[in-house]
């Protein structure tokens, strides 16, 4: 089929097995290995992971001709659902889209999930409503639908995916495409100096409808083995390649919430806490050993510090013990940032090296890595965001400040609250470019 209509991209947007069912046959060979078939051959020439996706190349010869076919494979999209975040969906039409433009070839675009008709139609009714928006002064999501399902059955198959297309409509008609390039930036940061940038994307983000409350529920840190869920307010944060919600969020720990706070390290197996409340936000609520008192006793939890070192940036460094009663127990990276003022904003050096020690404490500790300052948004939602951009950044050499921002506020509501933080995410991305090759290689060390 592919060879008959000439078509040059494939879009999946399955994995070969959800669930534990097979839903796909793998039709294409491994990295620079070969398949047969009758009458032609497939090679994989490249194998590239984006995030979200990923994209490989293919070499196709049947009869002595040759062709080069590029799939693009959506791995976070679950059968009968819908991506939880966007962005990522939003990146992958782009780069399918700018790739068929660069093939220069006007031939269809070969889509394919399980069974070809619910996230199939969904991606295909996104993209001809985008066409649509941009030649028309409206659209029109039933009458697109409709249109399809009359060439085939249950093209869009659920309520929810029917939800998702008015979503990611809307979605690009408030945010656009504003992903920049490593060597753009500066001219960016210009634009948005000039232009009251800064307010005008932070108006644009506080326009974009969030999802139900109960959508966002299910990032919620649920595990009351504990103390009841609702004592202690933290969230799941999806990293960049949003396969693993391996980042926590969170509502700094009080008296009143302590146990709930280590409940939720324990049973979620955090391996990293960071701490961006400054030495007087910390003092008020005395929820941590120190030298002073080096073991914490309270209700069958026990939290021990093992050693406390200066690791230099205004950054603290603890190892901890924790275990309740006789059962689970961890040891625990603690990285306390004292210099960040509520209210205030500090070097964006600083920042970078305390993402950096994260990342090092990850790479060696593995487990989640919680990150809280007083309300789990504000900072905390920087610290996230600049992660995750770097992580973006490092691998495809583009940023995009105002995507990332609005996944982090479907996760978490709130996220990066003020134009002060969010002109400083656009800050530590300059400090961030100017030492990339430094940064990068600190990590690997």
């Amino acid at each position: 089929m592919v060879w008959e209509t000439e078509s040059s991209v494939i879009v999946m947007l399955a994995k070969l097995v959800e669930n534990g069912k097979k839903k796909c046959e793998k039709y294409w060979p491994d990295y620079n290995g070969t398949k047969s078939y009758p009458s032609m051959q497939v090679t994989c020439t490249q194998e590239e992971v984006f995030g979200c996706f990923t994209a490989r190349s293919f070499t196709m010869t049947r009869w002595g001709a040759t062709r080069q076919i590029t799939q693009f494979h959506y791995t976070t999209w679950p059968d009968h659902g819908v991506p939880i975040t966007t962005s990522g969906l939003h990146a992958f039409k782009r780069a399918v889209l700018g790739k068929q433009q660069e093939f220069g070839r006007n031939k269809p675009i070969v889509v394919h999930c399980s069974a070809g008709a619910g996230r199939t139609g969904t991606f295909i009714a996104f993209d001809s409503l985008t066409m649509e928006m941009n030649q028309k002064d409206n659209v029109n999501v039933y009458q697109t639908v409709l249109g399809m399902r009359r060439q085939r059955v249950e093209m869009v198959q659920t309520e929810k995916q029917y939800m998702l297309l008015h979503k990611l409509v809307a979605e690009e008609y408030a945010l656009g495409t504003t992903e920049v390039g490593f060597g753009n930036l500066g001219l960016r940061i210009k634009e948005l100096e000039r232009m009251q940038g800064y307010a005008r994307e932070m108006e644009k983000l506080n326009s974009v409808v969030l999802r139900e409350k109960h959508t966002i529920q299910h990032f919620r840190i649920m595990d009351d083995r504990f103390a009841p869920a609702s004592k202690y307010n933290a969230s799941f944060i999806e990293s960049y390649d949003r396969t693993k919600t391996e980042m926590i969020a969170a509502d700094g720990p009080t008296e009143a919430t302590i146990k709930g706070f280590w409940g939720a390290v324990l049973s979620n197996q955090v391996h990293t806490i960071v701490s961006l409340r400054s030495s007087s936000e910390e003092s008020k609520h005395r929820c941590m050993p120190s030298l002073q008192i080096p073991t914490w006793n309270f209700d069958n939890f026990v939290v021990k510090l093992l050693t406390e070192s200066d690791a230099g940036n205004d950054v603290k460094q603890r190892e901890l013990h924790l275990s309740h009663g006789a059962g689970e127990q961890i040891e625990i990276g603690f990285y306390h940032f004292d210099n960040w003022l509520p209210n205030s904003i500090p070097s964006c050096g600083d920042v970078l090296e305390l993402i950096k020690k994260t990342q090092k404490s990850k790479l060696h500790r593995s487990g989640k890595v919680l990150v809280y300052c007083s309300d789990g948004v504000g900072r905390t939602g920087v610290f996230f965001g600049v992660l995750n951009l770097i992580e973006r950044a490092k691998l495809e050499g583009k940023i995009d400040v105002p995507w990332q921002v609005k996944d982090m506020r479907e996760m978490r509501q709130g996220m990066v609250n003020t134009e002060v933080l969010y002109r400083f995410i656009y800050q530590c991305l300059v400090e961030f470019v100017s030492t990339f090759d430094v940064y990068s290689n600190s990590i690997g060390s």
